[in-house]
């Protein structure tokens, strides 16, 4: 019982210290896209959720990403003036709840499915390069679908005004086509490159900190070979 409780404490309080420097990884050092109503390219500020959902699985990582949407997006309403601004600049209560639900509580949560990657991925290394992808890629499908659904009607200044070789797509998608492909290409341009560098960094810390992210892990798929 005793041990229980100490692997329980034991959880919370990394996977506390690992939300709070992602939280600050992504308040503090992002590079904002200069074309952006939103979004930006972070150094690494989900890779602390990623290995919450190496270590403890995709529900405890998942939990753990939920906290990351609700903390962000507190900060966010700071920033932005408070609740009642950010109702107002998002066109409504309505509006705006289903916004923070795709772009905040959906988008951060859906991190926690990298929690899965062991389960097909034979070393740990792999195991948190492929499981960032996953995670973020989910995020991506979330960030795209809200842009499709709430803000389609940015496309034509987007592709007309924001991007050089924009004629292309005016000229060749039209209604909603056009707004999937807008949402698809603005949220790729900072998700693909923070995508890809989380897989990164995050391989080269698994093989460098072997064993600080495989103690005390709980996700143990059947069959898993040894950490590289």
């Amino acid at each position: 019982m005793q041990n229980n409780q100490n692997k329980t404490v034991l959880r919370l309080t990394e996977s506390g210290i690992l939300l709070a420097i992602g939280i600050l990884i992504d308040t503090f050092l992002k590079f904002d896209a200069t074309w952006a109503y939103g979004g930006s390219i972070t150094l690494c500020s989900m890779l602390p959720l990623v290995i919450i959902a190496y270590k403890y699985g995709a529900g405890w990582g998942c939990l753990a990403g939920l906290a990351h949407g609700l903390i962000t997006m507190m900060i966010s309403g700071g920033r932005a003036g408070g609740l009642a601004a950010m109702i107002e600049e998002n066109g409504g209560i309505k509006l705006f709840l289903l916004i923070m639900l795709f772009d905040y509580i959906l988008a951060f949560t859906s991190i926690g499915l990298a929690g899965f990657a062991p389960r097909f991925c034979k070393t740990q290394v792999s195991s948190v390069a492929v499981g960032s992808l996953i995670g973020l890629f989910a995020r991506y499908i979330c960030h795209t679908l809200s842009g499709f659904l709430f803000f389609g009607d940015y496309a034509e200044w987007f592709f007309g005004e924001q991007v050089p070789w924009g004629g292309w797509f005016l000229s060749t998608f039209h209604g909603k086509a056009l707004s999937l492909v807008y949402s698809i290409v603005y949220n790729g341009l900072y998700m693909i490159p923070e995508m890809i560098l989380t897989a990164v960094v995050g391989g080269i810390l698994a093989k460098a900190l072997s064993k600080q992210i495989a103690a005390n892990r709980t996700n143990i798929a059947p069959k898993a070979l040894r950490n590289a």
